[in-house]
């Protein structure tokens, strides 16, 4: 006689001993150990999947027709309008330095004369004025200026009587230029994106995001160069990613990439460090997949394939010699003033061996921290002339090499200033809007909000750009994108157009200098998310169909191996 697990015999429980077994089987089998496959995820699982379902960026195809980037274009130049008038205009303030360039079109600007006064508010309004002699171009020497926003401003000039702001040039309506070009960029931008289209249009949201912000879209409404740097920026990246996608004529894309690299170069000075990186860039040969990968190919195939970019790079490197040898001699002098008398100098533990290593008097040292203007003026030291002829650019990028460790407190105090882009020295606001002298506009203080998160820890921005950079070289190489080239581009021409700015115009002006650095490292935010995305993603497999676990095939005396499963494992 069989006892069972409750301690009863057969006898006891009235039933066969192979009956009541079972039953206990059935009552108290072993809960299966689980697979990690749980047939109910979790709400996070859920959303997850929600979220790479609508916004991933699925198969990295081109197309999807030219809807979305109508939708996108459209609502993005829509935005930028509301962000810049409703309820009231707002804009960046004038310190004079845009007279130079605004007064190439015939026009003067309708403000107070102190320097005090017009620096509280914007005063968009130009007005027709005849200029004789020194009284336009460059402070101080009357060179002209020459940038790519002329042609924003000369577009702007045409439509302001349209809106009755009276003759001449009003800023207001150049900031609806910049809009509308705007709007057309973030069109480009989703027609030449890879994946779904709401993966496509969400980057273009997170760069109107960033663009919305009034570091930069403040820029819009003023006489500075800024908005042609921001939008020319904006160009090249599209231009490059349609050279990189590989489709269409590839003669014509290289000419996009040309002509939007040569109206960024054009912008200011600074912007000439694009030059390196505009020529890395087409070196960069878009992805093709080749059909027979075990033949080499030939050397004079290699040739043919990269003459026209080499072309193309000669083009851009004469247009930025070019543009160089036209700027105004004067503005050269002051950066290269400001970059011994109000950085250099300054901030060295051995100010007497650096002007020693420069070659000037050491009588030099007590216009240390100062400006062209300042009454200690090295300007006023009779051995001036001496400093014009020994201290160049050249001269400042050899003393950099050799004490390249000054370069980390360079870079110190550079990253905290790029950390800082809000000018509170100027307003944004037009006067009788009922807003006090130099408020400034923080109606969508996203790019804002960050950096002063950011500055806390300033080595997190960095961080932040190194992520970037190396996610961009892992989805180029593994994922074959052109948004890891891209993501490579755009860190390195931030970093360059930083270190442009840091040594070679000095403290005067760093914050407004470090803003278009600034756009290329808030841009990295977008770029994470496209990055992550796609390296997150796979591509959909197929799944086959299996048949029933135990299951006997056709053909088999047996099950197949493949339908035979663990029964302790839950499916």
């Amino acid at each position: 006689m069989v006892e069972t697990k409750q301690g009863k015999t057969e006898s006891e429980t009235g039933k066969p001993e192979a009956e009541t077994t079972k039953h206990e089987a059935g009552e108290f089998a072993p809960v299966p150990v689980r697979s990690g496959k749980n047939p109910q995820p979790g709400p996070l699982r859920r959303l997850a999947t929600f979220l790479a379902r609508v916004f991933g960026p699925g198969e990295l195809t081109l197309g999807g027709g030219r809807t979305p980037a109508i939708l996108a274009g459209v609502a993005s130049a829509a935005a930028m309008m509301v962000r810049l008038f409703v309820p009231g205009p707002v804009g960046m303030g004038d310190q004079g330095d845009g007279h130079g360039l605004v007064c190439a079109l015939g026009v003067s600007n309708v403000r107070p004369w102190d320097y005090a006064e017009f620096t509280r508010f914007i005063y968009p309004g130009w007005t027709p004025h005849q200029f004789a002699g020194e009284a336009c171009g460059a402070v101080g020497s009357g060179e002209a200026v020459y940038s790519s926003q002329l042609a924003f401003l000369w577009l702007g000039k045409l439509i302001t009587p349209v809106f009755g702001w009276g003759p001449g040039v009003d800023m207001r309506a150049v900031g609806i230029v910049c809009c509308l070009v705007f709007g057309l960029l973030t069109a480009a931008l989703v027609a030449v994106l890879p994946g779904r289209a709401s993966f496509r249009i969400l980057i273009a949201a997170l760069v109107t995001a960033v663009m919305a912000d009034g570091v930069f879209a403040d820029f819009f409404i003023s006489p500075y160069p800024e908005p042609a740097a921001f939008l020319g920026t904006l160009a090249v990246l599209v231009a490059l990613l349609h050279y990189w996608n590989g489709r269409g004529s590839r003669w014509l894309a290289i000419v996009w990439v040309v002509g939007a690299g040569i109206f960024t170069i054009a912008a200011k000075a600074e912007m000439v460090s694009w030059l390196p990186v505009l020529a890395l860039a087409l070196l960069w040969r878009p992805h093709v997949p080749s059909r027979r990968s075990g033949r080499r190919v030939p050397e004079t195939r290699w040739w043919r394939q990269r003459i026209v970019p080499f072309a193309a790079i000669m083009v851009l490197a004469a247009f930025a010699v070019a543009f160089l040898a036209v700027q105004p001699k004067r503005t050269s002098e002051l950066n290269v003033y400001n970059a011994v008398f109000a950085e250099l100098l300054p901030n060295s533990p051995v100010p007497e061996d650096d002007l020693k290593w420069l070659g000037l008097d050491p009588g030099f040292l007590s216009a240390s921290g100062t400006t062209v203007a300042s009454p200690r003026s090295a300007a006023v030291n009779p051995k001036f002339s001496e400093f014009q002829e020994q201290v160049g650019p050249a001269k400042l990028a050899g003393f950099y090499v050799t004490h390249p460790e000054r370069l980390i407190g360079v870079g110190e105090r550079g990253i905290t200033a790029m950390l800082t882009p809000e000018l509170g020295y100027i307003g944004s606001f037009m006067e009788g809007q009922g807003h006090d002298p130099f408020d400034k506009d923080r109606r969508f203080p996203v790019v804002l909000g960050l950096f002063t998160a950011l500055k806390a820890v300033p080595v997190a921005l960095v961080a932040m750009q190194l992520l970037t950079l190396l996610l961009g070289f892992a989805v180029a190489f593994r994922k074959k994108s052109a948004v890891g080239r891209l993501a490579v581009v755009v860190v390195v021409a931030g970093w360059l157009q930083f270190w442009v700015v840091m040594l070679g115009s000095g403290q005067p002006e760093i914050y407004r200098q470090l803003v278009i650095s600034g756009f290329h490292a808030a841009l990295c935010v977008p770029l994470l998310v496209a990055l992550i995305s796609i390296l997150a993603s796979e591509p959909r497999k197929l799944m086959l169909q299996q048949p029933e676990p135990g299951v006997q095939e056709p053909g088999t005396s047996e099950p197949s191996a493949a339908t035979l499963r663990d029964p302790a494992v839950s499916v």
